[in-house]
């Protein structure tokens, strides 16, 4: 199931040289939230790692498989009241492989830290 349009929109995306930043919204309503965790909703982060892999294929018009996160530090929960950033770094893309630094963060508090890598598979 795609998350894009269904749990989560774009609002705007900042590509530079060294950095690429997608803002997004969350879907408060998602019914997701009634039951994950009811009156305390959070985002699980299964669903942070599919986002991620999601705005990486838009950006790349490529498919993704995962493979590896060598590093996951979760710091803070995301709620469907944050606005966050997924912003990569160090994207590196050799013999068909993609590797990507990530923090997800909104204003000064960073939610996680994430190093992951994945496969690039022909469309």
């Amino acid at each position: 199931m795609k998350l894009l349009g269904n749990f989560f929109h774009i609002n705007a995306t900042d590509d530079s040289d060294s950095l690429y930043r997608c803002h997004v919204q969350l879907h408060p309503d998602h019914p997701l939230y009634r039951v994950h965790f009811p009156g305390n909703p959070v985002t699980p982060g299964v669903l942070l790692l599919q986002m991620a892999t999601e705005i990486l294929e838009q950006k790349f018009g490529t498919s993704l498989q995962f493979y590896c996160a060598p590093t996951i530090k979760f710091k803070k929960a995301v709620t469907p009241d944050d606005a966050p950033s997924f912003v990569f770094s160090n994207i590196s893309i050799q013999l068909g492989q993609l590797s990507v630094r990530l923090s997800i963060e909104a204003d000064d508090q960073q939610f996680v830290k994430m190093s992951l890598q994945y496969q690039i598979l022909d469309n």
